[in-house]
């Protein structure tokens, strides 16, 4: 029988659906952060969340618990990511919902796991004051130098167009036959 299993099948044979699972603990462990539909996000959210209880609820160095981490994810540096991650007991795995995917409409999120420390991007490091002072200056000088270009004589009969382009709101189909 078949009773009060709950199971996700996501459309998928048990062996599309294990390996859809490990590609995506995977990734997650690799940068922090995957963004995925909302099915699938919680299924992942179940999977990190195990993972996770496993290494809290054993001793340190057991090898029994290594090698079933190098089964499921394949490369040393993720199986010692997630033995750090593990031992924290800040570490949580959270689900925030985005919006809806532009081909299906259907619901996305992104799922993330809190404490995460891994490599940062080069663009997201705090500027400091005196170079965001400096850069505001140039900006205005720049301002300056346009305006002067349009008041010359050369650009009389010239037409400047600058178009701002929007981001599109995504929003669902208000009705049902689109379903």
């Amino acid at each position: 029988m078949y009773k009060r299993i709950n199971l996700k099948k996501l459309g998928r044979t048990h062996s599309h659906r294990k390996a859809l699972k490990q590609n995506q603990v995977r990734s997650i462990l690799q940068s922090g952060k995957v963004r995925t539909s909302s099915v699938k996000a919680k299924v992942l959210r179940g999977e990190l969340e195990s993972l996770l209880n496993l290494v809290r609820g054993t001793k340190d160095g057991d090898i029994s618990l290594i090698r079933r981490f190098n089964e499921i994810l394949g490369k040393e540096e993720l199986v010692k990511k997630a033995m750090e991650l593990g031992k924290k007991e800040s570490t949580k795995v959270t689900v925030k919902k985005v919006g809806y995917r532009a081909g299906d409409n259907t619901q996305e999120s992104v799922v993330e796991i809190v404490g995460f420390k891994g490599k940062r991007d080069e663009s997201k490091k705090k500027v400091s004051k005196k170079d965001e002072k400096v850069e505001k200056k140039e900006e205005v000088q720049e301002k300056k130098e346009s305006v002067e270009k349009k008041k010359s004589f050369a650009n009389l009969g010239a037409k400047s167009v600058s178009k701002k382009v929007e981001p599109l709101k995504k929003e669902r189909a208000k009705s049902r036959s689109g379903l």
